[in-house]
């Protein structure tokens, strides 16, 4: 026990060090060099360019530290939250691998950018004679990359933590017997209220930009981010899972989307423990190693059925022992009738 909790303590310090301290440090270093030259800085600074880099949007000098702190920390810290409590449980895999080096690189993008672009305007006479700004985001994606890349190597290696699955022992069902199993399952409340309320902010932020009189593209892209976050909430929130005679159906409370396994192409069924951020890398549809494809809406129980192509569908829900033995009855009866 001692041997396999020694790497996920290691695993924890370091994403601690590299999604915490590293954008901690980042975010002083710059912010600290913002408020330096701050007495030396025009009353309004470019903080927006077009595409050909020239300014073209503008806001008072002292929001920059701001927003460096704000975005510079707070994005990666809100990484780090959401990893922290599966780490704490000695949870692995290399999703939380992925999620330190993400912080660390968005850290580092964000400051290396804000303060380039504040340290290029220092002693300007207006906004209007900003530089390009190519430069310094061509700095900041360097940046970003080396503090990825950086973040990566510095945390251990972690293995997927895809449960090993033991065949479900069949249920005894008669040949002429017709069966059905039904389950409905609702994603976990914290992440049903997470998808919630970005839709409500994103929303409100669209209301914001069109009441203000925002550039009306900026307007469109963020109602569009808000009706994709309202349908990806309205399909994926909750799942009918039905077992009977032609497979494992599982379709959203809406209709779409819907999933078939038919009974002829189940190799095996199994009842297995689904830690989401472990072997999913979060919740809702998701893709993970061993050519599994999963309806992820909560950790705990799951059916895991092995298609015979290799591949494997997982859904999570209640009762999944019932579920897989009573599939891997009817598979066995199919496969005995002449």
């Amino acid at each position: 026990m001692n041997a396999d909790r020694t790497p996920s303590r290691l695993a924890l310090r370091r994403f601690v060090l590299v999604a915490v301290w590293l954008p901690v440090v980042l975010t002083a270093l710059g912010v600290a060099v913002q408020l330096v030259l701050l007495p030396q800085m025009p009353a309004a600074i470019a903080v927006h360019w077009n595409a050909a880099g020239a300014a073209d949007g503008f806001a008072p000098a002292w929001s920059q530290p701001l927003a460096t702190i704000v975005f510079g920390l707070g994005l990666p810290l809100l990484i780090a939250l959401t990893s922290l409590p599966g780490l704490r449980r000695g949870e692995r895999g290399p999703t939380y691998r992925l999620m330190g080096a993400t912080a660390a690189a968005l850290s580092a993008l964000v400051t290396v950018a804000l303060t380039w672009t504040f340290v290029m305007q220092r002693g300007l006479d207006g906004s209007t004679a900003a530089p390009t700004v190519w430069p310094a985001l061509i700095a900041a994606f360097v940046a970003a990359a080396v503090a990825g890349v950086a973040a990566w190597f510095l945390q251990p290696r972690q293995e997927s933590m895809d449960a090993a699955t033991t065949r479900a022992t069949p249920l005894a069902v008669s040949a002429n017997e017709r069966v059905l199993w039904m389950r409905t399952i609702g994603m976990n409340r914290g992440a049903a209220i997470a998808i919630v309320a970005a839709v409500l902010v994103i929303a409100a932020c669209a209301l914001g930009a069109w009441a203000t009189g925002a550039e009306p593209i900026l307007v469109w892209v963020l109602m569009g981010v808000a009706l994709l976050l309202l349908a990806f909430a309205a399909t994926t929130l909750a799942f009918h899972v039905r077992v009977d005679d032609s497979g494992l159906h599982v379709g959203s409370v809406l209709g779409i989307p819907r999933f078939h396994v038919p009974l002829a192409d189940i190799e095996s069924a199994a009842r297995v423990e689904v830690n989401p951020m472990g072997e999913f890398g979060g919740w809702g549809l998701r893709l993970s190693t061993g050519r599994r494809f999963g309806v992820v809406l909560r950790a705990g129980e799951a059916i895991e059925v092995l298609r015979r192509s290799g591949k494997r569908f997982v859904v999570t829900v209640d009762d999944a022992d019932t579920g897989a033995a009573l599939l891997e009855a009817l598979v066995s009866r199919a496969a005995s009738r002449p």
